[in-house]
């Protein structure tokens, strides 16, 4: 651990100029029964979890990687002409074993996209296609760790707030 508290990362595919730009937070409260609300800093909130109409954890991660790939490429888009239809889809394999779901993989994003007009003089599929690389592969946060993978650390703290009942035979 560094002198600032934080946890120095031992892989080796980082760059050396990397560092903390932003500390990004979000809490998840139990609503019901697997049903969780998550909340931002800035105070936005998304319902999911398991059951009807909600959105499971891992399709999270699949909208999370769209949702930023979108961000990425609207911006510098846009200036070429407004979009009719902006849609991104995203498709993955969820791997088992004998204990039951472990992971996705094979990540496959799809942009759709139908342009009105286009005012650049680059070729609007080139300029995608670029545009998509670069989001992928350098500024879509999202997409370069699940790339590259991030560490994860789970902890825990518990209060027990009322009575405790001892297992029979228990000391």
């Amino acid at each position: 651990m560094s002198e600032d508290g934080h946890v120095a990362s031992s892989r080796a595919n980082e760059p050396e100029d990397e560092r903390v730009a932003e500390h990004l937070q979000v809490s998840v409260a139990r609503t019901g029964f697997e049903r969780y609300r998550v909340t931002t800093a800035s105070g936005a909130q998304l319902e999911f979890g398991r059951g009807e109409g909600l959105v499971q954890p891992a399709e999270m991660l699949m909208a999370a990687l769209a949702g930023c790939m979108a961000v990425c490429v609207d911006k510098p888009l846009t200036r070429g002409g407004e979009p009719e239809r902006f849609a991104f889809t995203v498709d993955a394999d969820k791997l088992k074993d004998s204990a039951g779901p472990v992971r996705l993989d094979g990540l496959d994003v799809t942009f759709d996209l139908a342009l009105t007009e286009w005012t650049r003089r680059q070729d609007p599929e080139v300029f995608v296609e670029r545009l998509m690389d670069a989001a992928h592969e350098r500024i879509c946060a999202v997409s370069r760790t699940l790339e590259h993978g991030a560490a994860v650390a789970a902890s825990a703290q518990v209060e027990i707030t009322g009575a405790t009942v001892e297992e029979p035979g228990g000391s």
